[in-house]
């Protein structure tokens, strides 16, 4: 079995996707399954995917010419990964992936790992923008007060869990976008397995496909995700 499968949510990617790759290869070896989702790509990431295919095994990846938005493309990656342990980064490489690798020992009591860039920081210590970490300190205040999630970073961009945590979950989102996470650790919340946030040291990388616009689509899903639980 292959021990850990990594999905990365890809749109329009091809300057970065490449560091991306190499830092995950470096880092997990042959031990790793890593599958890129490309949703509605309209520059040269796929081409440069299929070039890393060629010439690594444990590279693969998934086209879909319409855009899915992040959540839905890691819902269709979750569909076919195989791996011990099943996680998602995002493809600015941002956080640290050698201390993700030495947290993978906290499986042994927990079912769902989060890395967190805000777990026993405050808001100097934390590398963003100093707008971007309010609207995260908002978003979690929501977040916290609708669907009782207790953790300090649910918008992590890095998550990992045990295999049996995605084949008991259904994946019948109602959020295909940025509020996916939230969703998702509802739903290994319910099933009643056990979360551990864990801080990873992190970086802010220029780039990011998160805009303003988006945040009233965030408020929409958070509202209909309380309602329906």
């Amino acid at each position: 079995m292959v021990r850990v499968s990594i999905i990365i949510p890809a749109y329009n990617e091809g300057k970065r996707i490449e560091s991306t790759l190499k830092s995950l290869l470096k880092t997990f070896e042959k031990n790793a399954e890593i599958l890129v989702v490309s949703n509605g790509s309209k520059d040269d990431t796929i081409k440069i995917l299929e070039e890393w295919r060629k010439n690594e095994s444990s590279i693969d990846y998934l086209n879909f010419p319409k855009k899915l938005g992040k959540g839905g493309a890691i819902i269709e990656g979750l569909k076919v990964v195989k791996g011990e342990y099943i996680g998602f980064v995002d493809a600015d490489d941002a956080f640290d992936l050698e201390y993700i690798k030495r947290s993978f020992h906290k499986f042994s009591n927990f079912d769902c790992l989060i890395a967190s860039k805000w777990k026993g920081k405050n808001l100097l210590q934390v590398n963003e923008p100093f707008m971007r970490k309010i609207m995260s300190r908002g978003w979690n205040v929501l977040v916290r007060v609708f669907l009782g999630l207790p953790y300090r970073d649910t918008q992590a961009g890095a998550k990992f869990f045990k295999k049996e945590v995605r084949d008991k979950m259904d994946f019948n989102f109602i959020s295909n976008g940025f509020a996916f996470d939230v969703e998702l650790l509802t739903k290994i919340k319910k099933n009643n397995f056990r979360i551990e946030e864990v801080y990873i040291p992190s970086r802010f990388v220029e780039g990011s496909t998160f805009n303003l616009k988006y945040c009233p689509g965030m408020f929409k899903d958070l509202i209909r995700i309380w309602w329906s639980r």
